[in-house]
């Protein structure tokens, strides 16, 4: 699953993937999210691509909220960021 969202001026691409490997019960699927911060259709490489992690485990029980976690913590490095350059 394949999401895109604009904010101030950046496309912020949340890709969500399983993952299997970091399973800690049997049959039970844990998603990962990677996040491509671009502007004018280039990454930008100051913070990209990005690997979001749920903080309490090593990946998401859910597609949904590794999808709004990872859109989050995107939103989150592209203003601290905008700040800065400020």
């Amino acid at each position: 699953m394949i999401r895109s969202y604009n904010h101030k001026g950046f496309v912020l691409e949340v890709a969500i993937e399983t993952s299997h490997r970091l399973v800690p019960a049997p049959g039970a699927t844990h998603y990962l999210a990677i996040v491509t911060i671009s502007r004018s259709g280039r990454p930008v490489t100051a913070f990209s691509p990005l690997c979001i992690e749920s903080m309490r485990y090593s990946s998401f029980t859910s597609a949904e909220d590794a999808l709004m976690s990872a859109h989050t913590a995107a939103r989150t490095f592209v203003d601290e960021w905008v700040r800065a350059a400020s």
